[in-house]
């Protein structure tokens, strides 16, 4: 199916490695585009594209402009960050956001958006899942890879349902008006785009857009959607159709510092606003519904994995599939590619990857592995920093969340295509510690094995954990 308002079904894709930008490439694959991709590297990501009919070149000469109609770019490759803009230009091809594209995807389906400053990738995974699994033929559009899609992180279903990521790093979630807008958490991320925290802020009470009608699913335990909350409940651009429903718990709602917040939302939104009361104890939801009760534990752990849980069962009961089904379903959570997983086990040692590379993520992984792990060994985690600019900004969060750790191993930064800043470097982090066990290491990988190694013991985790190839030192390790 071709999509109308498009000039054509060739199309370029740029950067088609990345986790968003593969995951539109299955998706306009699906739809019976004809697409080329240019990138740099190759990996498992373009060779399975390659294996579905897509050429992709190394360079951007080596196409036909005639055999093109239009050109996807992403926020990763713009004028400012990459020259190779300038020589797309010179095609003289119509060249579309890859945010605008999803849009045009997306706008024809009923979906579901999931935004928010950590889990997005997972709670899109869930939401996924559920429709998946409930024979809704869904569209999908999720930023890493997964099993539940054969290791591709989009597809286009047949079904009047879709789910899709949708990014705030660059404001461009605010291209997406979904049938049901999740909000996982606000936190200070990205801020060299945003400027400042009310500004991130401002966007985020944006997606929600209350002036359209539609559904908000909120996880209103979180210090930053709370004052998303605040905004929203001085806000006089609300749809009359627009419904709001917050995670939270009793004392949250009724006797925390918050309730006055709950009672202006309540008095603002009537009957369009839903509490739902949940817990988490023993690693398991626990959460009321239509006097019912349920529970839910997932293969990962983590009670963030739990609440994102929450938001994807109550995003697809507007769906029409009831927490009864939905919590059968994710007790088999299939999970996604980078988010805790398993490498592999070698010498009785569980070497483990995690893309978490903001404070907020590193200590949330950490705390939930070393609980798992407590009994067993210890955990023995490898960081790598994840751009010049986010160290710069947020050196002592990062130190703060890494001090967690038990043995701490640092690498140099992955500068993700960043110019380097003048004296920002792992050891700007590591010069916050007071007193902590951990190591700069050099980033030559054989050298860096060796020192990890005189740690590892059997029964430990070794965990690889940031945004960038840190994988690459764990997967070494198992080859050794």
């Amino acid at each position: 199916m071709i999509i109308e308002d498009l000039p054509g079904n060739h199309v370029l894709l740029l950067g088609i490695g990345g986790s968003g930008m593969s995951s539109l490439a299955h998706i306009l694959l699906d739809l019976g585009y004809q697409v080329f991709g240019y990138d740099k590297k190759e990996s498992e990501t373009t060779l399975f594209l390659k294996e579905r009919g897509v050429r992709i070149e190394k360079d951007i000469s080596g196409f036909d402009p005639d055999s093109i109609d239009f050109i996807v770019f992403s926020s990763a490759i713009n004028d400012a960050t990459n020259g190779i803009f300038k020589n797309v230009k010179e095609l003289g091809k119509p060249l579309f956001h890859r945010s605008k594209i999803l849009h045009k995807v997306f706008g024809r389906l009923k979906s579901i958006s999931v935004a928010g400053s950590h889990g997005k990738t997972s709670t899109t995974a869930m939401v996924s899942q559920i429709l998946e699994t409930s024979k809704k033929d869904p569209s999908i559009m999720i930023g890493g890879d997964t099993d539940l899609l054969g290791k591709k992180g989009g597809k286009a279903g047949h079904g009047e349902w879709g789910v899709y990521e949708s990014d705030e790093s660059d404001g461009t979630f605010l291209n997406h008006t979904a049938t049901v807008r999740i909000v996982t958490n606000v936190d200070n991320d990205h801020l060299d785009y945003y400027g400042d925290e009310k500004t991130l802020q401002d966007a985020f009470l944006n997606y929600l857009a209350p002036h359209t009608k539609g559904d908000a699913i909120v996880q209103a335990h979180d210090l930053g959607i709370l004052k998303v909350l605040k905004l929203l409940s001085k806000s006089n651009r609300i749809d009359p159709n627009f419904q709001l429903w917050l995670l939270g718990n009793q004392d949250l709602f009724f006797n925390s510092e918050h309730k006055d917040l709950f009672r202006d939302l309540s008095e603002k939104f009537g009957d369009k606003l839903f509490f739902i009361n949940y817990q988490i104890a023993n690693e398991q939801l626990l959460f009321d519904f239509n006097e019912n009760s349920f529970h839910l534990k997932l293969p990962f752990s983590g009670s963030h994995y739990l609440r994102n849980s929450l938001c994807a069962i109550f995003a697809t009961l507007q769906a029409g599939i009831f927490p009864g089904e939905s919590t059968e379903i994710l007790s088999s959570y299939v999970g996604v590619k980078r988010r805790q997983e398993t490498l592999g086990i070698k010498n009785s040692i569980t070497v483990m990857d995690d893309y978490g590379h903001h404070p907020t993520e590193i200590r949330t992984v950490i705390e939930s592995l070393k609980q798992s792990y407590q009994n067993k060994g210890k955990l023995v985690v490898l960081f790598q920093p994840h751009r010049f600019t986010r160290t710069e900004i947020l050196q002592k969060e990062l130190a703060e969340a890494l001090s967690h750790s038990e043995n701490l191993f640092l690498l140099p930064i992955y500068s993700a295509g960043e110019k380097e800043i003048n004296g920002i470097s792992t050891a700007t982090i590591a010069n916050h510690f007071v007193s902590k066990n951990h190591k700069l290491l050099s980033g030559n990988m054989d050298e860096d094995l060796k020192e990890i190694g005189k740690v590892l013991k059997p029964g430990d985790c070794f965990l690889c954990l940031g945004a960038g190839n840190v994988r690459l030192w764990g997967e070494s390790f198992l080859k050794i």
